[in-house]
């Protein structure tokens, strides 16, 4: 779904933080191209192999490709093998998500916590503790909706839908807007408005969808 694909895009949320935890930045370029050529490399070779290994039966139950590995394990005499190598994908998976995540959510953490102890708001008397329940709640609520029982595809396609295109279309064309509004052409400002307004029709269209797949 669009869902699923604008959550494809969600590493760009670490592009920023890591670049600015780098020893050497002047390198992030050449790093950025080499990581993303692998990546490229790795979506194409993982989406090939399990299509000629399992064709239109891919993720076909319930939208995860993963399952496809159980269901090759149970006509399998080395089935305790096949349902190891599912753990493993599936683990490394839920890894990769969550240490990707994290580091997204340091610049967001980082610029909440800023805001939340502005002189007038919280006080900044015990802003290490306050800070941490933030966090934990945050981490709490992440794993409510975790344990909601919500399919893996379903997750990725809502997530997508909502945060991914805020991520990738509207927060970068407002922050654009804001930075150099007053330099750019009305045509230049019309091709920024027209990106952000598609990002928020899509991701409007794939939450709704992926929220009636959830409820029917």
């Amino acid at each position: 779904s669009s869902g699923i694909n604008a959550e494809y895009g969600e590493g760009a949320g670490v592009v920023i933080p890591t670049e600015s935890s780098m020893r050497k930045p002047q390198h992030f370029n050449k790093v950025l191209v080499f990581v993303l050529v692998c990546a490229t490399c790795m979506y194409i070779a993982f989406g090939v192999l399990l299509y000629i290994a399992f064709g239109p039966q891919t993720g076909l139950s319930t939208g995860q490709i993963t399952d496809n590995l159980e269901q090759f394990a149970n006509h399998r005499t080395d089935r305790n093998f096949w349902v190891f190598i599912q753990t493993i994908v599936r683990f490394s998976l839920v890894l990769g998500i969550g240490m990707s995540v994290t580091v997204q959510l340091i610049v967001v953490l980082d610029i909440f916590e800023k805001e939340l102890f502005k002189p007038g708001r919280l006080s900044e008397n015990n802003a290490f503790w306050k800070e941490n329940i933030l966090r934990a709640t945050i981490t709490l609520i992440g794993l409510a909706l975790a344990a909601s029982g919500l399919s893996f595809g379903h997750m990725v396609s809502l997530t997508g839908a909502f945060s991914g295109t805020l991520m990738q279309f509207i927060f970068p064309c407002a922050c654009y807007l804001r930075c150099f509004g007053e330099e750019l052409s009305l045509a230049a400002k019309a091709s920024v408005w027209l990106m952000a307004l598609v990002g928020a029709v899509f991701g409007a269209l794939a939450t709704y969808v992926t929220l009636i797949e959830i409820f029917t």
